[in-house]
């Protein structure tokens, strides 16, 4: 059960205390990253985002490479529509890049392809590999929101469309809920 809440706790804490009820999977990683994220600044969300990545997620050889499930927790409404969407998580992997990417192996002209576009549900994303390989992965998935008692919650999955395991991260992503 989670701590109770008082008016003197941040969301954040509250958020943080509920969270173990979103399953990583055996041999799964996760992270959790509060708002506003290190390498996005300018997304203007208060909350964090839960990330779960499978074993094979830094392997350009394995089939579950760049593939992975993320919530956003945040504390606002976070109403976006499918541009809205589609504009933030482009600024996010733009971002994510940059950041990760220190040597800048990956050169702003192609950092500057980087694009997310969303068209209902559906998502797809030609970004980088700032980790390893810094070759351009196209990913393909969908995002759904949730209104919850406070705030919302943003599902995210997201993989190449080659992926061996796009069952197991719906079926993850949709094991989410805003009481979590």
């Amino acid at each position: 059960s989670s701590a109770p809440t008082t008016d003197e706790q941040p969301a954040a804490t509250a958020f943080a205390a509920a969270d173990p009820k979103w399953r990583v999977p055996d041999k799964w990683r996760s992270e959790v990253i509060p708002f506003p994220l290190d390498f996005a600044k300018d997304l203007a969300h208060r909350g964090y985002e839960d990330l779960r990545f499978p074993p094979g997620f830094f392997d350009p050889k394995a089939g579950d490479y760049f593939s992975y499930a993320f919530v956003w927790r945040t504390e606002d409404d976070a109403s976006l529509d499918a541009k809205q969407l589609g504009d933030e998580l482009t600024r996010y992997f733009k971002g994510l890049v940059a950041a990760v990417d220190e040597k800048q192996q990956i050169d702003a002209a192609k950092r500057d392809t980087i694009a997310v576009t969303v068209t209902g549900t559906t998502i797809r994303a030609h970004v980088f590999d700032p980790f390893k390989s810094k070759q351009a992965v196209e990913l393909t998935g969908w995002a759904e929101r949730r209104a919850c008692k406070t705030g919302a919650l943003w599902i995210v999955v997201l993989a190449p469309a080659t992926t061996t395991i796009r069952a197991q991260l719906d079926e993850l992503a949709k094991s989410t809920a805003c009481a979590q």
